[in-house]
């Protein structure tokens, strides 16, 4: 979002603690992709994204291949990648600091307000300072959520899923695992997708009922045909395994309140069944400066209808989207005899339903 602003030719400053080094990975989907085109990061984004050629949604029971949607189609404009965390962070703060627009502040926020037609910012330190706007991008558990959406802690919200990751190195990987496709597994009650980065590693998700333990995760991935291998890994790195709850987030009816406006995982938590968090975070700052280009705005005009504008827009935009990925997220879900009945499914007519849905949702 700063870089969108400066591209505009608006000043910022980002306040936030020294970022620790980020790992795994995220899919950056055509629609994704366009984001960073438009952001003017297309060219730059290549030397961190890895080009996938191939969805498949497969059997964890039966390995059977249940749906291949190729992802090299010519004719669609936009690839379809795999982007490291690191790279994707890279590539964003190193195109904001070229603008000269862009200051950083090493702080942690621990109080939000708006007051006098400003917002009102407490830092760790004590210090207060104020600002025309403060855009909320601390995630789906940072204050400025809480102060918009009145939102309860992490320990008060309910969860039913947890996700586990894990990143391997590619060199102790088995070839076949390194394939350039994106893998989503149906199991029973859960599901692992697992799919390359351009650094050379694999990067690994399982999602599972919450109570699920290190010894559920390894009896699931004792099913993959390369189960060998990756229970042996996961035996041996459990502690590199690193587990998510899947928060029950509210969908929020409005993204600001004052002088506060949310962006990405703040305003949107997205779950992860459709890959569409990283993306629609970047379509967020994409959408901020095509929406400021078409009202003909300029640096000096007052941003309260470009903020208010877009964030009615994008409220609109990502519900359908989220709607899609928890209904997703329940049919990857399903167990016993209704998870025989969706690979059937699945099989039978899955392959054309998902690609007509994917294709649309990736369209926008």
């Amino acid at each position: 979002m700063a870089l969108a602003l400066a591209q505009m030719g608006i000043a910022s400053t980002i306040i936030a603690p020294k970022a620790p080094t980020l790992t795994g990975g995220v899919q950056i989907a055509p629609n994704g992709w366009a984001a960073l085109e438009k952001l003017g990061l297309g060219k730059d984004a290549q030397d961190h994204a890895l080009a996938l050629s191939m969805m498949r949604v497969l059997s964890l029971n039966t390995g059977y291949n249940l749906v291949q949607i190729p992802l090299n189609d010519r004719s669609r404009r936009q690839p379809y990648t795999s982007m490291t965390r690191q790279g994707l962070h890279d590539l964003l703060k190193k195109a904001a600091q070229k603008t000269k627009k862009v200051t950083w502040k090493n702080a942690a926020i621990t109080g939000v307000t708006s007051k006098d037609n400003h917002a009102q910012i407490t830092l760790d330190d004590g210090k207060v300072i104020t600002a025309d706007w403060l855009i909320g991008g601390d995630g789906s558990h940072g204050i400025c959520r809480q102060y918009v959406a009145a939102e309860a802690s992490p320990a008060e919200q309910s969860f039913t899923r947890q996700a586990f990751r894990l990143v391997i190195s590619g060199k102790v990987c088995p070839p076949t695992l390194m394939g350039k496709a994106s893998n989503l597994w149906l199991g029973d009650g859960c599901h692992m997708v697992h799919y390359p980065l351009a650094d050379g590693t694999l990067n690994l998700v399982a999602v599972m009922p919450k109570a699920a333990t290190i010894d559920d995760l390894i009896h699931l991935t004792r099913q993959h045909p390369q189960g060998a291998f990756l229970t042996a890994y996961i035996r041996d790195h459990a502690h590199d395994v690193y587990s998510q709850p899947l928060y029950q987030h509210q969908s929020l009816d409005a993204f600001q309140r004052g002088k506060v406006i949310l962006c990405g995982d703040a305003a949107h938590p997205m779950p992860p069944h459709l890959a569409q968090g990283a993306g629609q975070s970047l379509i967020d700052a994409a959408h901020m400066m095509a929406l400021a280009q078409s009202l003909n705005m300029s640096p000096d005009d007052d941003l309260q209808v470009l903020f208010t504008r877009w964030a009615a827009d994008r409220n609109r935009q990502v519900k359908s989207i989220r709607r899609n990925a928890e209904r997703a997220g329940a049919i990857f879900a399903l167990d016993g005899p209704l998870a025989k009945l969706r690979n059937f499914g699945m099989a039978s007519i899955g392959g054309k339903l998902l690609t007509d849905q994917l294709e649309s949702l990736w369209a926008e």
